[in-house]
C-alpha cells in the first residue's frame, strides 16, 4: 500500500491559517519567499497581519522580537540556511537571551532543495539552533506533524525553531 505524499510546507501553511482564524495575536513575517514557505496562504486571509520584509532576515527577526514584546505571536519564515546563517546573531542575542516569544520556521531544510543547489541547503541549522539558550527545536517528519508543530509552537512561550524540507514526503 502506498502512503499519500504531501509537502511539509503545506502543513505549515495550513497551521498558519488555523492559527490566524483562532488567534488575532498571530502575525507572520516572511523574507520575500511567501509562495515557497506558504506564508502567502496566511497573507491572503489576514493581509493586515502579514509582513513581507524582503531579503532582510536580520531585520525580520529583530522586528518580530519587538512585536512579541507587544503581546503578539510572531512567526518568521524563510529558508533554513538563511535564517540560521544570516540572522543567527539576532536570534541568539535579541530573541533567545530575552526569551522572546518568536516562532521561527526554517523551510527547505536538509538537502531537499533540488535545483536550488548547495547555497540553499540547510545542513547545520538544527545544530546551530540547538545550542541557543531557551530555544525549542522541532523537526517534524511530514505535513501533518508540521501543521501540528506550527499550532503547538504558538501555544508555547519562548523561542521556537522548526524546520522542514522542500520536497513532498510520505505521510507517516
Amino acid at each position: 500500500m502506498t502512503r499519500p505524499i504531501k509537502l511539509a510546507r503545506d502543513g505549515f501553511g495550513e497551521g498558519l491559517i488555523a492559527l490566524g482564524a483562532a488567534n488575532p495575536d498571530v502575525v507572520v513575517f516572511d523574507a520575500d519567499l511567501s509562495k515557497s514557505t506558504r506564508t502567502n496562504w496566511f497573507a491572503d486571509r489576514h493581509p493586515d497581519r502579514f509582513f513581507d520584509m524582503g531579503i532582510a532576515e536580520q531585520d525580520m527577526v529583530a522586528t518580530a522580537g519587538g512585536i512579541s514584546l507587544m503581546g503578539k505571536i510572531p512567526f518568521v519564515a524563510t529558508y533554513g540556511t538563511f535564517i540560521a546563517g544570516r540572522a543567527w546573531d539576532q536570534i541568539r542575542t535579541t530573541v533567545c537571551y530575552s526569551r522572546l516569544n518568536v516562532k521561527i520556521a526554517g523551510c527547505h531544510g536538509g538537502i531537499s532543495v533540488g535545483a536550488d543547489g548547495a547555497t540553499h541547503q540547510a545542513l547545520e541549522d538544527v545544530a546551530s539552533m540547538r545550542v541557543l539558550p531557551n530555544m525549542t527545536v522541532v523537526v517534524p517528519c511530514d505535513a501533518i506533524e508540521t501543521r501540528k508543530a506550527t499550532i503547538a509552537g504558538a501555544g508555547m512561550t519562548g523561542p521556537f525553531y522548526f524546520r522542514f524540507g522542500r520536497e513532498a514526503v510520505p505521510i507517516v
